[in-house]
């Protein structure tokens, strides 16, 4: 009897933060639907609480030498994305834009070449646009800039548009089911204890939450599609790579960075390199990944423009919580900065192909590394932009990068989201500013937990090496 119980309090206690996760989402969810909504610290308490229950789970299933099974991550992380279904998208407007991407597609055959503010002038009124999507026009931010996104996020938006025309929904429940299938891959990938933590890190993560489920942003669909390249590519399926490469690439421009990682087989560098079957296995899938890019922008450029006027003008305008970029611009102009932080980019992950490219040993791509430094020297750096860091970050188990999953969000913390914060609030800032200490505390806080990372795993390689010594000896 006394066995019985202590069973049954054990399996009690192991379910105490699974349940504590679900009533932190839960409420995040009835906070996001209430009239509080925009009342910036009820978020950010409910958000931290939940980055409490997780990361103290990841420390004690660490410590404790437990491991998790993969069908008990997946029900749970199942479980929580249904319940972020009944919420709404906190702190966000973007999702307007793609309700209306969908209607300009459907009505004009494409989203490219108009920026939502040239239906503002009275010689569209012809057009008819229905006064539901005449409220979803009038919503959309930086309606002067044409669209930024690519054709497979706006197939997507398409393909909620056809669901419900106008509805945010939709396109929670595409990006959730899409972030399931992620889980499942990363599943696949990994069976080691830290590759499970890390595996539930990123399915209970507040930030996935947040960003993907509830504020409907397509990120997840992209970085969905790179992790299937990988995949692919772990199992030497070097076509397939390219297919899921090109629509990743065809989604979101970041992925261009995988190109070389992804679409060189394993050992191209090893032995002579002019053979034509060495050449054949580059070329194959080269030409798969320009065929499926082709293939996917083909049908929305009847306007010969693409999501590439929208990009170029926000890489040469925006800035918003940059790390090194404002830094340097402190001292520097912005183009200046950009020219410098370019070149260091290239510097960084060039060495880091170099190495990765001619190792004997077989190495998944430490994407985390590559979007990390990406990230930090970009002039944008949007919360779920750290959605295609965490994937990596599961997988290679990297502390890092989840406490700056937890610390991005305080890019929240802007002119416009401080109204009812009195004692931060400040008349001065525009409503994309931050107060100066923000990113001193986001980005300090994430230098010093990679300080310690690094120093904690020199000791502990010194300590290994040590003991090598000994046993030799």
């Amino acid at each position: 009897m006394k066995k019985g119980i202590e069973s049954l309090s054990s399996r009690w206690h192991f379910q105490l933060p699974e349940f504590g996760m679900l009533l932190s989402f839960l409420s995040l969810v009835i906070f996001s639907q209430s009239d509080y909504s925009d009342r910036l610290l009820g978020y950010l308490g409910l958000a931290f609480v939940s980055y409490a229950i997780v990361f103290g789970y990841a420390v004690y299933l660490w410590r404790s030498g437990q491991i998790l099974s993969a069908r008990f991550i997946f029900i749970w992380a199942l479980l929580f994305h249904v319940v972020g279904l009944f919420g709404a998208p906190l702190f966000e407007d973007d999702y307007f834009r793609y309700l209306w991407d969908a209607y300009h597609t459907v009505h004009f055959d494409s989203p490219y070449g108009m920026p939502p503010s040239a239906y503002f002038d009275p010689e569209y009124s012809s057009h008819n646009i229905s006064p539901k999507f005449q409220a979803i026009l009038g919503q959309i931010n930086y309606p002067d800039i044409p669209t930024i996104y690519g054709p497979t996020l706006q197939y997507s938006f398409l393909f909620a548009y056809l669901i419900a025309p106008g509805e945010v929904w939709p396109l929670q429940f595409l990006y959730s089911a899409v972030d399931m299938v992620l889980i499942v891959l990363l599943l696949k990938m990994t069976s080691s204890r830290l590759g499970m933590i890390g595996v539930m890190l990123y399915a209970w993560s507040p930030l996935v939450f947040k960003e993907l489920v509830l504020t409907a942003h397509p990120d997840g669909l992209a970085v969905c599609l790179l992790m299937a390249a990988v995949y692919c590519y772990q199992r030497v399926l070097y076509k397939w790579t390219a297919v899921w490469l090109a629509f990743s690439v065809a989604a979101k421009i970041f992925a261009v960075l995988f190109i070389p990682f992804l679409l060189l087989p394993k050992g191209f560098f090893r032995g002579p390199l002019f053979t034509l079957r060495k050449l054949m296995s580059f070329l194959v899938p080269f030409m798969v990944f320009l065929l499926v890019i082709v293939g996917v922008y083909a049908p929305l450029l009847i306007s010969s423009e693409s999501d590439m006027l929208g990009l170029s003008a926000m890489a040469q305008n925006w800035e918003f919580n940059s790390a090194l970029y404002g830094v340097l611009t402190v001292w520097l102009d912005g183009q200046y900065a950009k020219l410098i932080l370019a070149g260091l980019l290239c510097l960084l992950l060039g060495s880091y192909f170099f190495v990765y490219s001619h190792s004997s040993k077989e190495h998944l791509v430490r994407g985390d590394l590559i979007m990390g430094v990406f990230l930090l020297c970009a002039p944008v750096i949007n919360p779920w932009y750290l959605v295609w860091v965490l994937p990596f970050a599961a997988l290679h188990f990297n502390p890092t990068a989840w406490v700056a999953s937890m610390m991005i969000v305080m890019a929240y913390i802007v002119g416009l989201n401080l109204e009812y914060v009195g004692f931060i609030a400040s008349a001065h800032l525009g409503p994309y500013d931050q107060p100066y200490w923000v990113r001193i505390v986001e980005f300090g806080t994430i230098l010093l937990v990679a300080l310690v990372v690094v120093i904690y795993r020199l000791r502990l390689d010194s300590f290994k090496e040590y003991h090598s010594v000994i046993q030799r000896s």
